[in-house]
């Protein structure tokens, strides 16, 4: 997706002078238009998706950006999403992305041609330039549930999930496991890399080192959904949870608190985290600025029936 920046980079003049030679308001001098128009046609800048901050209007519309809405955490979190824009009444495009590069860099086009007001991301794949993307084209942007690049602008609602990851191996490790396993989704999410950093973090400090997982005896899984998988496919070979292995989730979505399931879990609140970014993205849109503003959260480890003692 190309910004403001690169044609203007590309052209030799500055972000203004571009402005100008897309809306025509100003007079530019013949020569700098050519440069302008032609690095346009280079680059395939698309002219209506102008920075937020040089619109005439607003599209009151905010636009929702997630990774997996089979996923009931970032489900519940684009309806709290959704459902704190209409408050403020604005409407709420939302896009499922698969954490696939090529579908983020389409969607975030997308958002920027239908003139969304800001965005809330639920997840992106590792160095996705998206919220750079955006920002610069002047939209403000809250990351929601993860932390992403180092820029300024940038708004945020984050998990600490080093502190998660922590507290997930010293149960655990308490258990007496210290053969332990770290698994999570086949594509790589921005989320699940910091998980298994702070997971390995937490062994090393134990002065242990992950393991395969055919051979651990407790298993530490990126999100719910996927320890729920794991517990059925545990189960179906005959072995147990946790007799014989122990799971453990993140999220604590409604399901692993069913009493045949018990997931042992770390809860995250999608409700309370989705208004939070709304109302941090509508003070910015309010402000013509971007949010500039981080908060993390420490989310609390819930100690269900799917973690046991070690087996001997």
């Amino acid at each position: 997706m190309t910004t403001l920046v690169e044609v203007a980079r590309r052209a030799g003049v500055s972000k203004s002078t571009v402005s100008n030679v897309i809306q025509g308001r100003v007079a530019v001098a013949a020569d700098t238009r050519q440069k302008v128009e032609e690095a346009i046609r280079q680059t395939g800048y698309r002219p209506n998706a102008i920075a937020r901050s040089l619109r005439a209007r607003t599209s009151h519309s905010i636009g929702m950006i997630v990774p997996d809405l089979a996923n009931p955490f970032h489900a519940a979190l684009s309806v709290a999403v959704e459902r704190a824009a209409k408050q403020h009444g604005y409407a709420t495009l939302v896009a499922h992305t698969d954490c696939s590069p090529e579908i983020e860099d389409e969607v975030s086009r997308a958002l920027f041609e239908r003139r969304v007001d800001g965005v809330v991301i639920a997840g992106l794949s590792t160095g996705s330039e998206v919220p750079v993307n955006l920002l610069d084209n002047g939209i403000p942007v809250v990351l929601a549930s993860f932390g992403g690049p180092k820029d300024k602008r940038l708004g945020s609602v984050d998990h600490d999930d080093v502190a998660a990851m922590e507290a997930v191996v010293a149960h655990l490790h308490g258990l007496g496991h210290r053969r332990l396993a770290f698994v999570s989704q086949d594509y790589a999410e921005q989320s699940g890399e910091r998980r298994r950093q702070g997971f390995e973090q937490a062994l090393k400090r134990r002065r242990l080192k992950p393991v395969p997982r055919a051979e651990a005896t407790a298993i530490v899984a990126h999100n719910d959904l996927l320890a729920l998988d794991l517990i059925d496919e545990i189960e179906r070979s005959g072995r147990s949870v946790p007799g014989d292995v122990s799971v453990t989730g993140h999220d604590d979505i409604p399901l692993a608190a069913h009493a045949r399931i018990g997931l042992t879990t770390v809860r995250s609140d999608a409700q309370s985290m989705g208004q939070r970014a709304v109302e941090l993205v509508m003070k910015a849109v309010r402000a013509g600025s971007h949010v500039a503003h981080r908060e993390i959260r420490t989310n609390r480890l819930v100690i269900r029936q799917s973690t046991g003692a070690a087996p001997a």
